[in-house]
């Protein structure tokens, strides 16, 4: 049993405000901050978390939020946690304060809902976790720009009526991986009332639906959200880029970003980065480890699922 320094604990009310509020300074989203902290407690998507805090005489110090997932691993589905919204007031910095509190959010996920697995998605030096034993997956992003390329024909995606489709292609798409995000049917309908606003397309070849996106536009520029096709084959990977470039023309779109599988050959229109923010870590709090091929398929995490 691990002993900590602060006393650590899942935040009541009255915590989450003052660690909703102590974020502002990274989050705040022009938001005065009385609305700010109103609108992470409404938030749909914060309330899914568990919020821990650490607190030192009285005062919510360092805080983040544990979001539960679950992993298929060779086909047993495993519980597993994401951590997001890691922070620490800057006065209270390089105390090791931030770490005792992962620590402690795994030991008592592991303790108290037999969770297997915690991931994270860094935006600073990957070094900070991996001294915490959390290892690096490939994440790559993709840059897709408008061309003259012949792709799938769109077209629209009632989420509603097609959300059974929807999930037998997710499904169907990670059938081969031996390692990958599975969604409970409640996640799904979180994701679809997340997202309600998002743009949802099929793509179709001769009245046959070959996959879905999910695009996020903002002006002339578009997030690739999520997607299902038939599998992460390269070939088939480069006809889905192709689609997104052929509709990404036809709606005066400069360009769609978002995570995508790695391809070794890519067209002039097709731009892979490898990810400076939001690098995926993955961590094992069973003893049982990922082999290097289950911790390369983590790069077919969606963009959706980011935490």
């Amino acid at each position: 049993m691990v002993e900590f320094a602060l006393d650590y604990h899942r935040a009541n009310h009255q915590e989450k405000c003052a660690a909703f509020a102590n974020v502002y300074e990274f989050w705040g989203n022009d938001l005065p901050l009385d609305e700010y902290v109103d609108w992470r407690l409404n938030s749909i998507h914060h309330q899914r978390a568990v919020w821990y805090v650490g607190v030192l005489d009285g005062t919510v110090v360092t805080s983040l939020g544990v979001f539960p997932m679950v992993f298929s691993v060779c086909g047993d589905l495993q519980p597993a946690m994401f951590i997001g919204a890691v922070h620490t007031n800057p006065e209270f910095r390089k105390r090791g304060y931030a770490a005792g509190l992962i620590a402690y959010a795994e030991q008592e996920q592991a303790a108290n809902h037999e969770v297997c697995w915690s991931l994270l998605f860094s935006d600073i030096n990957p070094n900070y976790y991996a001294r915490m034993g959390y290892q690096i997956s490939s994440a790559p992003n993709v840059c897709i720009r408008p061309a003259e390329v012949d792709g799938w024909t769109t077209e629209p995606l009632d989420l509603t009526l097609d959300r059974a489709q929807m999930v037998e292609m997710y499904e169907a798409n990670h059938r081969r991986q031996t390692c990958y995000l599975f969604r409970a049917q409640k996640y799904w309908e979180f994701l679809a009332t997340k997202h309600a606003k998002d743009q949802f397309l099929w793509l179709t070849q001769n009245g046959q639906r070959q996959g879905y996106i999910h695009l996020r536009k903002n002006g002339d520029l578009a997030c690739l959200e999520d997607f299902a096709i038939a599998d992460h084959d390269p070939t088939t990977l480069e006809q889905l880029a192709k689609s997104i470039s052929c509709f990404a023309k036809e709606q005066g779109i400069s360009e769609v970003h978002g995570w995508f599988p790695p391809l070794h050959a890519a067209p002039a229109w097709l731009e892979f980065r490898e990810r400076k923010t939001e690098i995926t870590m993955w961590k094992s709090l069973s003893g049982t480890l990922l082999n290097s091929y289950q911790s390369e398929e983590l790069s077919f995490f969606r963009h959706v699922d980011h935490v």
